[in-house]
Protein backbone atom coordinates (compact mmCIF):
# COMPACT_ATOMS: atom_id res chain seq x y z
CA UNK A 1 0.00 0.00 0.00
CA UNK A 2 2.85 2.40 0.80
CA UNK A 3 4.36 1.88 -2.68
CA UNK A 4 0.92 2.53 -4.19
CA UNK A 5 0.61 5.83 -2.32
CA UNK A 6 4.14 6.78 -3.44
CA UNK A 7 3.36 6.27 -7.11
CA UNK A 8 -0.06 7.93 -6.93
CA UNK A 9 1.43 11.02 -5.26
CA UNK A 10 4.34 11.29 -7.69
CA UNK A 11 2.13 10.75 -10.75
CA UNK A 12 -0.46 13.34 -9.70
CA UNK A 13 2.15 15.97 -8.87
CA UNK A 14 3.93 15.38 -12.18
CA UNK A 15 0.67 15.61 -14.12
CA UNK A 16 -0.43 18.75 -12.32
CA UNK A 17 2.96 20.43 -12.79
CA UNK A 18 2.82 19.64 -16.50
CA UNK A 19 -0.60 21.24 -16.74
CA UNK A 20 0.93 24.70 -16.29
CA UNK A 21 1.35 26.36 -19.69
CA UNK A 22 4.89 26.87 -20.93
CA UNK A 23 4.31 30.60 -21.37
CA UNK A 24 3.12 31.25 -17.84
CA UNK A 25 5.03 34.09 -16.22
CA UNK A 26 6.99 33.40 -13.04
CA UNK A 27 7.19 35.59 -9.94
CA UNK A 28 8.81 35.35 -6.53
CA UNK A 29 6.37 34.00 -3.97
CA UNK A 30 2.88 32.69 -4.52
CA UNK A 31 0.52 33.94 -7.21
CA UNK A 32 -3.02 34.51 -5.94
CA UNK A 33 -6.01 36.49 -7.25
CA UNK A 34 -6.83 39.39 -4.90
CA UNK A 35 -9.19 38.32 -2.13
CA UNK A 36 -8.85 34.60 -2.85
CA UNK A 37 -5.98 33.49 -0.58
CA UNK A 38 -7.82 32.56 2.64
CA UNK A 39 -10.22 29.65 3.10
CA UNK A 40 -12.49 28.58 5.94
CA UNK A 41 -14.32 25.29 5.44
CA UNK A 42 -16.64 22.93 7.27
CA UNK A 43 -16.00 19.35 6.23
CA UNK A 44 -17.88 16.11 6.70
CA UNK A 45 -17.62 12.67 5.22
CA UNK A 46 -16.73 9.06 5.82
CA UNK A 47 -13.69 6.97 6.59
CA UNK A 48 -13.97 4.10 4.11
CA UNK A 49 -10.73 2.34 5.05
CA UNK A 50 -9.47 2.04 8.63
CA UNK A 51 -6.93 -0.54 9.78
CA UNK A 52 -4.52 -0.73 12.67
CA UNK A 53 -2.37 -3.59 13.92
CA UNK A 54 0.33 -4.29 16.52
CA UNK A 55 2.06 -7.65 16.21
CA UNK A 56 4.60 -9.11 18.61
CA UNK A 57 7.49 -10.72 16.71
CA UNK A 58 10.39 -12.12 18.77
CA UNK A 59 11.65 -11.78 22.34
CA UNK A 60 15.43 -11.91 22.81
CA UNK A 61 15.00 -13.07 26.41
CA UNK A 62 13.60 -16.42 25.23
CA UNK A 63 16.57 -16.99 22.90
CA UNK A 64 19.07 -16.24 25.69
CA UNK A 65 17.33 -18.50 28.23
CA UNK A 66 16.79 -21.31 25.72
CA UNK A 67 13.01 -21.05 25.93
CA UNK A 68 12.68 -20.59 22.17
CA UNK A 69 9.33 -22.41 22.13
CA UNK A 70 7.86 -19.43 23.99
CA UNK A 71 8.32 -17.31 20.85
CA UNK A 72 5.07 -18.95 19.71
CA UNK A 73 3.22 -17.05 22.47
CA UNK A 74 3.59 -13.79 20.51
CA UNK A 75 0.24 -12.09 20.01
CA UNK A 76 -1.27 -9.77 17.42
CA UNK A 77 -3.96 -7.16 18.04
CA UNK A 78 -5.75 -5.24 15.33
CA UNK A 79 -8.84 -3.18 14.68
CA UNK A 80 -10.56 -6.35 13.45
CA UNK A 81 -10.30 -7.83 16.98
CA UNK A 82 -12.55 -5.00 18.18
CA UNK A 83 -14.77 -4.71 15.07
CA UNK A 84 -13.43 -1.20 14.46
CA UNK A 85 -12.33 -1.74 10.86
CA UNK A 86 -15.69 -0.66 9.42
CA UNK A 87 -16.53 2.68 7.78
CA UNK A 88 -17.76 5.56 9.95
CA UNK A 89 -18.53 9.26 9.70
CA UNK A 90 -16.42 12.23 10.66
CA UNK A 91 -16.90 15.99 10.77
CA UNK A 92 -14.42 18.81 11.12
CA UNK A 93 -12.98 22.17 10.15
CA UNK A 94 -10.31 23.36 7.74
CA UNK A 95 -8.57 26.75 7.87
CA UNK A 96 -6.07 27.94 5.29
CA UNK A 97 -4.21 31.24 4.95
CA UNK A 98 -1.65 32.20 2.30
CA UNK A 99 0.77 35.09 2.17
CA UNK A 100 3.44 35.90 -0.40
CA UNK A 101 6.04 33.31 0.57
CA UNK A 102 4.37 31.18 3.23
CA UNK A 103 1.04 29.55 3.93
CA UNK A 104 -0.49 27.95 7.00
CA UNK A 105 -3.06 25.18 6.98
CA UNK A 106 -4.98 23.54 9.83
CA UNK A 107 -7.27 20.54 9.29
CA UNK A 108 -9.07 18.80 12.13
CA UNK A 109 -11.81 16.17 12.13
CA UNK A 110 -13.64 14.27 14.87
CA UNK A 111 -15.11 10.78 14.84
CA UNK A 112 -16.76 8.39 17.31
CA UNK A 113 -16.71 4.73 16.28
CA UNK A 114 -18.28 2.27 18.72
CA UNK A 115 -18.76 -1.45 18.67
CA UNK A 116 -20.06 -4.46 20.54
CA UNK A 117 -17.85 -7.47 19.96
CA UNK A 118 -16.98 -10.89 21.30
CA UNK A 119 -13.40 -11.74 22.25
CA UNK A 120 -12.02 -14.29 19.78
CA UNK A 121 -9.37 -15.39 22.28
CA UNK A 122 -8.13 -14.18 25.65
CA UNK A 123 -7.27 -10.48 25.24
CA UNK A 124 -4.54 -9.06 27.49
CA UNK A 125 -4.48 -5.26 27.44
CA UNK A 126 -2.59 -2.50 29.24
CA UNK A 127 -5.13 0.22 30.07
CA UNK A 128 -5.06 3.83 31.16
CA UNK A 129 -7.57 4.02 34.02
CA UNK A 130 -7.12 1.53 36.85
CA UNK A 131 -9.73 -1.15 37.43
CA UNK A 132 -10.76 -1.52 41.08
CA UNK A 133 -11.36 -5.02 42.45
CA UNK A 134 -11.54 -6.13 46.09
CA UNK A 135 -9.64 -3.11 47.34
CA UNK A 136 -6.83 -3.32 44.77
CA UNK A 137 -6.16 -1.38 41.55
CA UNK A 138 -5.12 -2.98 38.27
CA UNK A 139 -3.79 -1.28 35.15
CA UNK A 140 -4.10 -4.40 32.99
CA UNK A 141 -7.31 -5.94 31.67
CA UNK A 142 -8.04 -9.47 30.53
CA UNK A 143 -11.12 -10.07 28.36
CA UNK A 144 -11.73 -13.85 28.35
CA UNK A 145 -12.43 -15.63 25.08
CA UNK A 146 -16.15 -15.63 24.30
CA UNK A 147 -16.99 -12.63 26.51
CA UNK A 148 -19.00 -9.82 24.91
CA UNK A 149 -17.64 -6.34 25.44
CA UNK A 150 -18.34 -2.77 24.32
CA UNK A 151 -15.67 -0.40 23.00
CA UNK A 152 -15.87 3.25 21.98
CA UNK A 153 -13.32 5.75 20.69
CA UNK A 154 -13.77 9.52 20.78
CA UNK A 155 -11.09 10.37 18.26
CA UNK A 156 -9.51 13.24 16.40
CA UNK A 157 -7.25 13.68 13.39
CA UNK A 158 -5.43 17.01 13.22
CA UNK A 159 -2.83 18.28 10.77
CA UNK A 160 -0.90 21.55 11.05
CA UNK A 161 1.26 22.41 8.05
CA UNK A 162 3.49 25.36 7.19
CA UNK A 163 3.90 25.74 3.45
CA UNK A 164 6.84 27.49 1.83
CA UNK A 165 6.05 28.99 -1.59
CA UNK A 166 9.27 30.27 -3.20
CA UNK A 167 7.85 30.96 -6.66
CA UNK A 168 4.50 31.17 -8.41
CA UNK A 169 3.34 31.13 -12.03
CA UNK A 170 0.58 33.14 -13.67
CA UNK A 171 -0.98 33.16 -17.16
CA UNK A 172 -3.02 36.33 -17.44
CA UNK A 173 -5.63 36.69 -14.71
CA UNK A 174 -7.08 33.23 -15.27
CA UNK A 175 -4.43 30.67 -14.30
CA UNK A 176 -2.31 30.63 -11.12
CA UNK A 177 0.10 27.80 -10.25
CA UNK A 178 1.91 27.59 -6.91
CA UNK A 179 4.36 24.78 -6.07
CA UNK A 180 5.19 24.47 -2.38
CA UNK A 181 7.11 22.56 0.25
CA UNK A 182 5.11 21.63 3.34
CA UNK A 183 6.48 21.00 6.83
CA UNK A 184 4.16 20.03 9.65
CA UNK A 185 2.80 17.46 12.05
CA UNK A 186 -0.06 14.95 12.09
CA UNK A 187 -1.89 13.80 15.22
CA UNK A 188 -4.26 10.85 15.39
CA UNK A 189 -5.74 9.68 18.66
CA UNK A 190 -8.37 10.11 21.31
CA UNK A 191 -10.01 8.62 24.37
CA UNK A 192 -11.17 5.02 24.41
CA UNK A 193 -13.66 3.32 26.72
CA UNK A 194 -13.98 -0.43 27.25
CA UNK A 195 -16.79 -2.18 29.13
CA UNK A 196 -15.96 -5.87 29.56
CA UNK A 197 -18.62 -6.58 32.17
CA UNK A 198 -18.17 -7.28 35.85
CA UNK A 199 -14.69 -8.02 37.22
CA UNK A 200 -14.70 -11.65 38.34
CA UNK A 201 -11.10 -12.25 39.36
CA UNK A 202 -7.41 -11.66 38.71
CA UNK A 203 -4.99 -13.59 36.50
CA UNK A 204 -1.21 -13.41 36.63
CA UNK A 205 0.33 -13.47 33.17
CA UNK A 206 3.57 -12.65 31.32
CA UNK A 207 7.21 -12.75 32.44
CA UNK A 208 7.99 -10.67 34.47
CA UNK A 209 4.48 -11.32 35.84
CA UNK A 210 1.65 -8.79 35.64
CA UNK A 211 -1.74 -9.00 37.34
CA UNK A 212 -4.70 -8.67 34.97
CA UNK A 213 -8.23 -7.90 36.15
CA UNK A 214 -10.60 -10.37 34.47
CA UNK A 215 -13.31 -8.09 33.09
CA UNK A 216 -14.17 -4.59 34.17
CA UNK A 217 -14.69 -1.05 32.90
CA UNK A 218 -11.82 1.22 31.96
CA UNK A 219 -10.80 4.12 29.75
CA UNK A 220 -7.62 5.78 28.57
CA UNK A 221 -5.90 7.72 25.82
CA UNK A 222 -4.02 6.48 22.78
CA UNK A 223 -2.48 8.39 19.92
CA UNK A 224 0.09 8.78 17.20
CA UNK A 225 2.06 11.96 16.48
CA UNK A 226 4.41 12.18 13.52
CA UNK A 227 6.21 15.00 11.73
CA UNK A 228 5.75 15.12 7.99
CA UNK A 229 7.08 17.08 5.04
CA UNK A 230 6.83 17.00 1.27
CA UNK A 231 5.85 18.72 -1.98
CA UNK A 232 2.55 20.28 -2.91
CA UNK A 233 0.94 22.01 -5.84
CA UNK A 234 -2.00 24.41 -6.15
CA UNK A 235 -3.67 25.18 -9.49
CA UNK A 236 -6.29 27.93 -9.66
CA UNK A 237 -8.52 28.64 -12.65
CA UNK A 238 -10.63 31.81 -12.76
CA UNK A 239 -10.40 35.38 -11.52
CA UNK A 240 -11.97 37.30 -8.65
CA UNK A 241 -15.09 38.31 -10.56
CA UNK A 242 -16.11 34.94 -11.96
CA UNK A 243 -16.47 31.30 -11.06
CA UNK A 244 -13.22 29.80 -9.82
CA UNK A 245 -11.71 26.32 -9.50
CA UNK A 246 -9.02 25.48 -6.95
CA UNK A 247 -7.15 22.15 -7.07
CA UNK A 248 -4.58 21.19 -4.42
CA UNK A 249 -2.37 18.11 -4.24
CA UNK A 250 -0.11 17.53 -1.22
CA UNK A 251 2.12 14.54 -0.61
CA UNK A 252 3.73 14.45 2.85
CA UNK A 253 6.05 11.82 4.26
CA UNK A 254 8.43 10.98 7.08
CA UNK A 255 11.01 8.20 7.47
CA UNK A 256 13.09 7.50 10.55
CA UNK A 257 15.45 4.70 11.52
CA UNK A 258 17.10 5.16 14.91
CA UNK A 259 16.53 5.28 18.64
CA UNK A 260 13.29 6.10 20.41
CA UNK A 261 15.35 8.46 22.61
CA UNK A 262 14.37 11.17 20.09
CA UNK A 263 10.76 10.81 21.28
CA UNK A 264 11.03 9.75 24.93
CA UNK A 265 13.06 10.51 28.06
CA UNK A 266 12.70 7.00 29.55
CA UNK A 267 16.12 5.41 29.08
CA UNK A 268 15.01 1.97 30.29
CA UNK A 269 12.44 1.81 27.50
CA UNK A 270 14.75 3.01 24.75
CA UNK A 271 14.43 0.88 21.61
CA UNK A 272 15.29 0.94 17.94
CA UNK A 273 12.48 2.18 15.72
CA UNK A 274 12.16 1.91 11.94
CA UNK A 275 9.27 4.19 10.98
CA UNK A 276 7.68 5.12 7.64
CA UNK A 277 4.76 7.51 7.09
CA UNK A 278 2.91 8.58 3.93
CA UNK A 279 0.04 11.09 3.57
CA UNK A 280 -1.58 11.98 0.24
CA UNK A 281 -4.37 14.57 0.06
CA UNK A 282 -6.22 15.71 -3.07
CA UNK A 283 -8.65 18.58 -2.63
CA UNK A 284 -10.73 20.43 -5.20
CA UNK A 285 -13.26 23.20 -4.75
CA UNK A 286 -15.47 25.48 -6.83
CA UNK A 287 -15.63 29.12 -5.73
CA UNK A 288 -18.83 31.05 -6.37
CA UNK A 289 -18.30 34.83 -6.08
CA UNK A 290 -20.39 36.88 -3.66
CA UNK A 291 -20.19 40.57 -2.74
CA UNK A 292 -16.97 40.53 -0.72
CA UNK A 293 -16.18 36.82 -0.47
CA UNK A 294 -16.81 33.61 -2.37
CA UNK A 295 -18.75 30.53 -1.39
CA UNK A 296 -16.66 27.38 -1.84
CA UNK A 297 -17.97 23.85 -2.42
CA UNK A 298 -15.52 21.00 -2.66
CA UNK A 299 -14.45 17.42 -2.29
CA UNK A 300 -11.37 15.92 -0.65
CA UNK A 301 -9.86 12.44 -0.64
CA UNK A 302 -7.01 11.44 1.65
CA UNK A 303 -4.85 8.35 2.14
CA UNK A 304 -2.65 7.98 5.23
CA UNK A 305 -0.42 5.02 5.99
CA UNK A 306 2.11 4.53 8.78
CA UNK A 307 4.13 1.41 9.51
CA UNK A 308 7.22 0.43 11.44
CA UNK A 309 9.02 -1.83 13.88
CA UNK A 310 10.17 -1.52 17.50
CA UNK A 311 13.14 -3.69 18.43
CA UNK A 312 15.35 -4.10 21.48
CA UNK A 313 18.78 -2.44 21.45
CA UNK A 314 20.25 -5.04 23.81
CA UNK A 315 22.72 -7.50 22.26
CA UNK A 316 24.76 -8.72 25.24
CA UNK A 317 23.14 -11.74 26.98
CA UNK A 318 23.71 -10.27 30.46
CA UNK A 319 22.03 -7.02 29.41
CA UNK A 320 19.12 -8.94 27.89
CA UNK A 321 18.64 -10.88 31.12
CA UNK A 322 18.86 -7.72 33.22
CA UNK A 323 16.38 -5.70 31.16
CA UNK A 324 13.78 -8.49 30.76
CA UNK A 325 12.36 -6.61 27.78
CA UNK A 326 9.18 -7.85 26.19
CA UNK A 327 8.54 -8.76 22.56
CA UNK A 328 9.78 -6.71 19.64
CA UNK A 329 6.83 -5.38 17.67
CA UNK A 330 5.59 -4.46 14.21
CA UNK A 331 2.82 -1.90 13.76
CA UNK A 332 0.72 -0.56 10.91
CA UNK A 333 -1.92 2.14 10.67
CA UNK A 334 -4.00 3.11 7.66
CA UNK A 335 -6.92 5.48 7.17
CA UNK A 336 -8.61 6.44 3.88
CA UNK A 337 -11.30 9.12 3.86
CA UNK A 338 -13.49 11.17 1.54
CA UNK A 339 -14.92 14.52 2.68
CA UNK A 340 -17.28 17.10 1.27
CA UNK A 341 -16.40 20.72 2.11
CA UNK A 342 -18.40 23.92 2.38
CA UNK A 343 -17.09 27.33 3.36
CA UNK A 344 -15.92 30.81 2.46
CA UNK A 345 -12.97 32.08 0.44
CA UNK A 346 -11.78 35.63 1.02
Amino acid sequence: MRTKINWIGIALLAWAAGAAPARAGAEWGGSYPPGRAQHLRLQGGVVFGFEGMVAETTRKLYDVTGHTWKQDTAETYGTSDFNLDDSYGLIGLSCEAAWKFVGLQLDTAFFQPSTRSTARRDYYLAVGEDIEYQGNSYDHLMIPAGRTFDAELNGNVTELTLRLVPVGFQAGDFLHVNPSLGVGVLFFGGKYEIDAGETVGVKTYQNPPEDFAIGGQTSGYAGLITPQWGPGLQIRLGDREGLGLDLQIHYLLFDYDGSTSLFTSSDHREKNVDFSHRNLRIRGQVEIPMKRTALNLGLQVQFVETEGTLTSQATDPEEILAKQERFDKEFTFQVDAVLATLGLTF
